[in-house]
């Protein structure tokens, strides 16, 4: 029989949490793994009214990523579910990621916004710095995945074992992508599954202005930068011709 675990990271999250574990219980799970960044808001607390879910209490903030991968670590089941305790990754989208991974023999499964079907209602600003995000990764690493730096995830058991020994992985926000640049060219298999983004109701973002200038240099890092370059001058050039075309063709016609 098929296990799966869920991982959350969560940083001052207690109200999301008693919303969400309720809802993750009737999923049928075989664990659930909270991975807290030294919240000041009782988080803890959740473990008396939840003894059954684990509980990991870390001192300081440590970052995303390596709270994901303390959880995968922790963790033994087939697939590990890796989800945001804010609530916009809705938890009845997970049996449909969990059956796609199986059917597809696929070692990640993104929960993607930006696929057929996926929808997201987030903040307009928001959703312009995900989509460029995207739109530059794409170009800048040749990778076609449209939902690069979505966060609602399901790993397979070989995905997790070899990124729970990769020690250099970019933290927080730009640690998505390279986690999927990294599994990309190590011939894992990766697959998007549409899903509703929900905005948050309860709580703050974590996405700082710092976490976007470090996606910029990740790319620029990787020396990749100039793929980007180079396409948005061929693009500037053939619009160019074209509208040259246009206008020629219009005074013979």
């Amino acid at each position: 029989m098929t296990t799966t675990s869920v991982v959350i990271p969560a940083l001052n999250e207690k109200k999301n949490l008693e919303r969400l574990i309720p809802e993750l219980k009737k999923r049928n799970l075989d664990s659930i793994y909270i991975i807290d960044d030294g919240s000041d808001d009782g988080t803890p607390e959740i473990k008396k009214r939840y003894p059954d879910v684990h509980l990991l209490f870390r001192s300081g903030r440590l970052g995303l990523i390596s709270a994901e991968l303390d959880g995968m670590r922790l963790s033994d089941s087939d697939y590990v579910v890796v989800m945001d305790a804010d609530l916009s990754h809705r938890p009845e989208d997970i049996n449909g990621m969990i059956d796609q991974a199986i059917k597809t023999s696929s070692d990640l499964v993104i929960g993607s916004r930006y696929t057929e079907n996926g929808v997201t209602d987030d903040e307009f600003i928001r959703q312009i710095i995900s989509r460029s995000a995207n739109l530059l990764f794409h170009v800048a690493f040749n990778i076609d995945i449209k939902d690069c730096t979505s966060g609602f995830r399901v790993y397979s058991r070989r995905a997790c074992e070899f990124l729970a020994h990769q020690i250099d992985i970019e933290n927080g926000y730009v640690g998505q992508v390279d986690i999927v640049n990294r599994l990309v060219n190590n011939n894992f298999k990766i697959t998007e599954y549409p899903v509703k983004f929900v905005k948050r109701t309860e709580g703050k973002s974590k996405l700082k202005m710092r976490e976007i200038v470090n996606f910029f240099l990740f790319v620029i890092y990787n020396r990749k930068i100039m793929n980007y370059i180079y396409g948005t001058i061929i693009l500037i050039i053939f619009l160019t011709i074209l509208s040259y075309l246009v206008v020629l063709l219009s005074f013979r016609i």
